[in-house]
């Protein structure tokens, strides 16, 4: 990309650290890559000062007047992907993907923004995210009911708490809602509303496996001989 044509970019688009604005790709934090299209337009991206910004893209070629806003968090390992949808020439335009301060991501993780305006991706504080992670704001395509025309997957956006543990390999999807506190089993998938906090989740399509659960990210020295109080 020519210098001025990422100056315009800049330009076009707000991307703010903390509270200083960026105009220019030099000026971004290591470890933080953007990505336009000449259709990127009037879309916001905010990001915490103190973020452990290892290995985060954003990708913004499928996105207009969307906004993305990413607390301080810290990644230990593989990186953290945001983007949007374009279908049959259509862009995501006025969605919105959040991502809490305080969380830990452990692998590579995957979050695309929906289609539909006013909606979002919202992801709460201190989450913890295994790798291989996906979470799927759109379905990219519709599936209609023959029979009645009606739309079988509209967009509903998705919604996951503070302190939720996703597992390896998790794909959430479009009309998901993790409550807080809940751990999310390795390899599931998650395509529905849990409304019930300090759950496991579990299976394809995930279920609620047991109640009353806590997560540490501490694992006990005696193998849990001693009950935690």
């Amino acid at each position: 990309m020519a210098a001025d044509e990422a100056k315009d970019q800049f330009q076009r688009n707000q991307i703010w650290v903390g509270s200083s604005r960026i105009l220019s790709e030099g000026d971004l934090p290591s470890g933080i890559s953007i990505n336009f299209h000449d259709r990127s337009t009037g879309n916001i991206v905010r990001l915490a000062d103190g973020g452990s910004w290892r290995n985060v893209v954003i990708d913004l070629a499928a996105a207009i007047e969307c906004v993305v806003e990413i607390g301080a968090i810290k990644i230990q390992a593989g990186g953290l992907r945001i983007s949007f949808v374009v279908n049959a020439g259509r862009c995501s335009t006025g969605a919105t993907v959040t991502v809490g301060e305080g969380c830990v991501f452990n692998g590579a993780m995957h979050i695309i923004g929906p289609l539909t305006p006013g909606l979002g991706v919202n992801i709460g504080s201190h989450g913890l995210f295994a790798t291989n992670v996906s979470v799927r704001g759109s379905s990219h395509h519709a599936i209609w009911d023959s029979n009645t025309g009606r739309l079988l997957n509209p967009e509903a956006g998705i919604t996951i708490g503070d302190r939720v543990w996703l597992g390896d390999g998790v794909v959430v999807l479009n009309k998901a809602r993790i409550p807080s506190g809940s751990i999310v089993g390795a390899r599931s998938i998650v395509n529905r509303e849990f409304l019930q906090e300090n759950t496991l989740l579990a299976g394809s399509p995930a279920a609620v496996r047991r109640e009353n659960v806590m997560w540490t990210n501490e694992f006990p020295v005696d193998n849990g001989a001693s009950p935690r109080e």
